[in-house]
């Protein structure tokens, strides 16, 4: 049984948090110059949900509004549909945007707005330069999600967006348990002030925030080391195998996907591999597809962003991968 730590809340975030409850101090602020500090923008709004921002932010996009057909965050679809947005989706390798296609696509149909997850599935990076450009050329709204970078300015792509939106919620990089915000980095729109005022987030996660920001870039890049690890290791160990492949091994992610068979023997071996690992609080980081915020395709997640990246290290990722391959070989 291998033993591993669910990402938490710091004792420090949580301590702070508590202060906040009773202290007039302005910790909505601290948390934008934080923020602003690691992610430049002139104009940054914080609040009680990611799915509050999305909302916000689905709310001044223009039309039709192109998604990924897999990879990415199924709350901006259904924001949309509150709102009664028109959303289309595009094909892509994996949840990869092909270039060549999205040129085609922008050339020869109408596009507002673009939103789409800095790394696809948490594990693979968009080519969101070339993406921007393009958007650029056709005069269309980029949108990231920096949920899975944020604490990288280049992978966050700082200067090829027009807006990013980061979830502050758990398990997350910044992992407050709530909250998110919004960079309107170009301010080519304007957002609804009714809702920035009704989803502002409180002083208490203001203060969580301000807290872990800093920490960002750190946690990022050893989640990504890891997980880098585990994608090169467990490529290895399937090298022979013509049904369980990882999906874009050479790119950096923070979660390990590979394919299965079918559906229900995906069920079968994710369940298999929870019942080796000991995992604090009964969470898991195993899931599963079709799933479209992964792939829609039969596949296991090893979900490497949810666990506390200072109890983790390589020699736990050797076990993890042993686990995976006994729980492959017993099928």
């Amino acid at each position: 049984m291998l033993k591993l730590d669910y990402k938490k809340r710091s004792e420090d975030a949580s301590s702070l948090m508590k202060e906040a409850i009773y202290s007039n101090h302005d910790y909505y602020t601290d948390a934008i110059e934080g923020i602003q500090e690691l992610l430049p923008s002139n104009e940054t709004h914080i609040l009680n949900s990611a799915n509050s921002c999305i909302l916000t932010v689905v709310e001044a996009l223009p039309e039709p509004i192109l998604i990924p057909d897999e990879g990415g965050w199924n709350g901006f679809e259904r924001s949309a549909k509150i709102l009664k947005k028109q959303v289309d989706t595009i094909d892509t390798d994996d949840g990869i945007i092909n270039i060549e296609y999205l040129h085609n696509y922008l050339k020869n149909n109408n596009v507002g707005s673009i939103y789409i997850t800095t790394l696809a599935g948490y594990t693979a990076l968009q080519p969101i330069n070339e993406i921007f450009e393009l958007c650029a050329l056709y005069d269309v709204i980029l949108v990231l999600d920096i949920s899975g970078t944020v604490g990288s300015n280049e992978l966050s792509s700082q200067e090829h967006c027009d807006i990013q939106v980061c979830s502050t919620g758990s398990p997350k990089i910044v992992n407050i348990e709530n909250g998110g915000f919004i960079n309107n980095i170009t301010q080519k729109l304007k957002f609804n002030n009714h809702l920035l005022k009704t989803f502002k987030a409180d002083n208490i996660t203001c203060a969580g925030i301000s807290n872990e920001i800093t920490k960002a870039p750190l946690i990022l890049d050893k989640t990504i080391k890891l997980n880098t690890y585990l994608k090169k290791e467990l490529s290895k160990k399937l090298e022979d195998d013509t049904t369980h492949n990882v999906i874009h091994s050479n790119s950096i992610g923070i979660n390990t996907i590979f394919t299965t068979e079918s559906k229900s023997k995906t069920k079968k071996l994710a369940y298999n591999i929870r019942q080796k690992l000991d995992i604090t609080d009964n969470k898991s980081i195993i899931t599963t597809g079709p799933n479209y915020n992964r792939l829609k395709k039969p596949c296991v997640a090893i979900e490497v962003k949810n666990l506390d990246i200072n109890q983790l290290n390589q020699e736990k990722i050797d076990e993890l991968i042993e686990i995976i391959i006994e729980s492959i070989n017993e099928q």
